[in-house]
């Protein structure tokens, strides 16, 4: 079961300068794809000829490299590259009517940069005496851009994640990820032989005949049980 979780981070002055470097450039990144869908859409309303054409919703961030923002190299390209994936991904929500559209992220107040499984490793701790797994260091960066490990107070344990975030809010650093729980074990999924049979049954139907032999429930809180005939 994945599980939530966010621990107070304690980087060095040298690390949060180069944490608040990555925050800045994936920033840069992000705003300029937000400015790129605005002058598109602007575009195509005023010009006739456009009508019907799609506006771009991808992931490349490389025409955002120039003599003036060369510093952006200055940063590992997966930075970058997330940036542009965090932007897409604000989009998607916009499109599933979860989110308005993505805006403009600001420099002040809580800043965050999204890292992940390249740029970032779970070292375990190992109990000299059980031999079992105590506890993690976090290492952050690559061998052309290394930040080092950063210490971390985990008040539960956790699992390993595939991406995290570093943020700064309120002159506190944060590490927020999801991963499994390792506390939890999930049981088992066994199927008897009455509910085998019933589903061998009802593989052969078409789906009007299934409509017509199936009933679905949908329990709720103001109306206890809703049947999918409207009953």
């Amino acid at each position: 079961m994945l599980d939530g979780y966010r621990f107070r981070l304690y980087p060095t002055r040298e690390q949060q300068q180069i944490l608040l470097r990555w925050m800045g450039c994936q920033r840069i990144i992000y705003n300029a794809k937000v400015q790129e869908d605005r002058y598109y859409r602007r575009f195509q309303r005023r010009m006739v000829g456009t009508a019907g054409m799609e506006v771009p919703i991808d992931q490349q961030y490389s025409r955002f490299i120039t003599e003036q923002t060369a510093f952006l190299r200055q940063v590992p390209p997966q930075i970058l590259r997330n940036g542009a994936v965090r932007w897409r991904q604000a989009y998607q929500r916009f499109f599933k009517k979860l989110s308005g559209r993505p805006k403009m992220k600001r420099k002040s107040g809580r800043q965050s940069v999204w890292l992940t499984s390249e740029l970032f490793e779970f070292r375990p701790i190992v109990d000299d005496t059980t031999g079992a797994v105590c506890g993690y260091h976090l290492h952050v960066g690559t061998d052309k851009f290394p930040v080092g490990s950063i210490p971390y107070v985990a008040h539960r344990p956790h699992g390993i994640p595939s991406s995290l975030y570093i943020a700064i809010e309120g002159g506190h650093w944060w590490l927020s990820f999801a991963a499994e729980d390792p506390t939890v074990t999930m049981p088992k999924k066994t199927v008897d032989a009455a509910t085998e049979q019933i589903a061998e049954d009802l593989r052969h139907l078409s789906p009007e005949q299934l409509a017509v032999r199936t009933l679905g429930g949908d329990r709720g809180v103001a109306k206890p049980l809703m049947t999918s005939d409207g009953h």
